[in-house]
């Protein structure tokens, strides 16, 4: 099962990734950021924001994925 955890900065995401990982002992927290700030090395991002490539989509996407097997 994949839980994707979505909302506005400050919202209180990573506390409640923080806190299911607490209470589901399997679970594995990915924060899909990561990703963008690799591509940032490698990529240009012409509007500033990661989440517009499309290589940064398919890739939070195929590392979701990986990490469930």
């Amino acid at each position: 099962m994949i839980i994707w955890i979505n909302g506005a900065f400050g919202a209180g995401k990573t506390t409640l990734a923080e806190e299911l990982g607490r209470r589901l002992p399997q679970a594995v927290l990915f924060d899909p950021e990561y990703v963008g700030n690799l591509l940032r090395h490698w990529v240009p991002v012409p509007t500033g924001d990661f989440q517009d490539l499309p290589s940064w989509r398919e890739l939070v996407v195929a590392t979701a994925l990986s990490l469930r097997k």
